[in-house]
């Protein structure tokens, strides 16, 4: 077969799906317009309310965002015991939100201010340049920051207020902490995708387990090498923002450190980075030049190459990487075997392991963690 025209029609196959893709997400920005112009026409919308994430950013400059949805009342708790009827209904209500597009915000942290509109899929974003920070609500480098809207395209509204938490790190702080989380921290089986999709439609985050001796790792990689610093752990995953709520209820009730979470935006309008987790980690390198990472993620995608990436374009910037090993096939296995060898030559250290331990055992060997 004439190799190039096996490549003319991948291109071709490619260039069609783009246009398909393209053509689709047309269709869903008319569709999601006219239903917008009809509910705001017939004023079917109830009250709202602002959905604010965790921000991050130094004392020169801070970014956190959210959205602005309609109010549907408050989800109640969930418990050991709750059905996997009970769970599969919240887990769907995560997901059908009605978003408030062109909504009006003001964000204020400290004397920083600034007006922001929400989007289309009724997120916002914002920026802020702070003279001054507020106090940390306990000397651990969380600020809050105030919203409030100010205006909105739909009839009735009312004032609506919230709060955002943002991480300045302060000078305590000499290591920073990224972690995925599918297969990292929580037992998810991404390479099996219907189990995966299973266990998140009906499980909670009192029934979703975490991997042993986890917390106590993070923990101590927060605490750092004296044992009272106070280390940024960021938390990177291609889940989406609706599961947002789940994955802090997971971490508070697992002992997690507190720390902000780079999820992915849904919708097919949205052009996503071509490797969403690659733009998170220069996110956070840039933002942090002085700090040294460690990078934590699993085999069975592509943490350990990701991770291998970003230490040969920042040389000296990664301390170690921890690869947690949750099975791969003989090709990959004879792959990651070579790739310790590779992080050393970069100028770090790879582990692959099978328990968290591990890699708490070579953190406090090397200084991460306390003795």
């Amino acid at each position: 077969m004439d190799p190039s025209a096996s490549t003319r029609r991948l291109r071709k196959r490619q260039r069609f799906i783009a246009w398909l893709k393209r053509l689709v997400a047309q269709l869903a920005v008319f569709v999601e317009r006219q239903r917008w112009a009809l509910r705001r026409r017939w004023g079917q919308v109830g009250p709202l309310h602002i959905v604010a994430y965790r921000g991050f950013g130094t004392a020169e400059r801070v970014s956190f965002h959210g959205r602005v949805l309609e109010e549907r009342g408050p989800l109640v708790p969930t418990s050991p015991g709750d059905s996997g009827l009970r769970n599969l209904m919240r887990t769907l209500r995560h997901f059908r939100t009605r978003e408030i597009p062109g909504a009006r915000l003001r964000a204020r942290l400290g004397r920083a201010m600034i007006e922001v509109l929400t989007d289309d899929d009724g997120y916002f974003r914002t920026a802020l340049r702070p003279a001054e920070l507020p106090p940390a609500e306990n000397g651990d480098g969380w600020h809050p920051a105030e919203l409030e809207l100010t205006g909105c395209p739909v009839r009735g509204w009312r004032p609506v207020r919230g709060q955002a938490e943002v991480l300045v790190p302060g000078p305590r702080a000499t290591l920073g902490i990224v972690s995925d989380i599918d297969d990292t921290i929580l037992q998810t089986h991404v390479t099996r995708r219907w189990k995966m999709v299973w266990l998140t439609l009906v499980e909670n985050a009192h029934t979703r387990l975490p991997f042993e001796g986890t917390s106590e790792l993070y923990r101590a990689l927060a605490a750092g090498g004296t044992g009272d610093a106070d280390n940024p752990v960021f938390y990177v995953s291609k889940s989406p923002w609706n599961l947002y709520d789940f994955l802090i209820e997971f971490m508070e009730r697992h002992g997690l450190p507190r720390g902000p979470l780079l999820l992915r935006e849904l919708g097919l309008r949205r052009e996503a980075p071509l490797d969403f987790k690659a733009d998170c980690l220069e996110r956070l390198l840039t933002t942090y030049p002085r700090l040294p990472f460690v990078l934590i993620g699993d085999s069975g995608e592509r943490d350990p190459d990701l991770y291998l990436e970003v230490a040969a374009r920042h040389p000296g910037r990664v301390r170690a990487i921890y690869i947690r090993d949750v099975g791969t096939g003989p090709l990959r296995r004879r792959q990651l075997a070579g790739m310790p060898a590779e992080a050393h030559r970069l100028g770090c250290e790879m582990l692959l392991l099978s328990h968290a331990h591990q890699a708490l055992e070579h953190a406090r060997r090397v200084g991460l963690a306390a003795p």
